[in-house]
């Protein structure tokens, strides 16, 4: 089937009221959803501190900016992973690495029995502290790390697999059952 073929096909059934609506909703929540993510991940790296009373600087980062629910299958995800590394580095006034620093991670309040990041704490080998975000629920999430007293954040999207489609979408406000999300 030729790309014109596919876009013509697509174009003719979002011709079709209903169809248009249940084919441009994924599509415009999925776009949104990415475009959020890419955006808040730009910004997840920025460094934080000095804290006290250390004087620590560090930044923390996520593997993925969006995760799927309903993959089953360890091929499909390699493209559409199933959870995140979350990773804080750690570091003196001068830059270097510090070992040994303990790092905390969490998930919004309204995410705590949704969504999981263990170990919740860790100290840091070779100025890097690490743990695995995993949700049960669509929606957006903002994962903290606090080091001393201070405390940055990421956002992680968590998107439902579509096999059907390769994709997903997902709710762009609190935490939502996957059964119930509307696709």
């Amino acid at each position: 089937m030729g790309k014109s073929t596919i876009i013509a096909a697509t174009c003719a059934l979002a011709r079709r009221h209903n169809t248009r609506r249940s084919l441009l909703r994924p599509i415009v929540l999925a776009l949104l959803g990415l475009g959020l993510a890419c955006s808040v991940t730009a910004c997840a790296s920025k460094l934080v501190g000095p804290t006290v009373p250390s004087g620590y600087f560090f930044s923390m980062q996520t593997s993925t900016p969006v995760i799927w629910l309903g993959v089953y299958n360890p091929v499909v995800a390699e493209r559409f992973p199933t959870m995140a590394e979350v990773s804080v580095r750690v570091q003196d006034a001068r830059g270097q690495p510090v070992d040994g620093v303990p790092v905390t991670f969490g998930v919004e309040p309204q995410w705590a029995q949704s969504a999981s990041i263990s170990p919740s704490q860790v100290t840091t080998r070779g100025g890097v502290a690490r743990a695995v975000f995993e949700a049960r629920l669509i929606g957006v999430v903002h994962v903290t790390a606090r080091v001393d007293n201070a405390v940055t954040q990421a956002t992680i999207v968590v998107q439902v697999y579509n096999p059907v489609s390769g994709g997903g979408s997902a709710a762009l406000s609190e935490p939502r059952p996957a059964a119930t999300a509307d696709l």
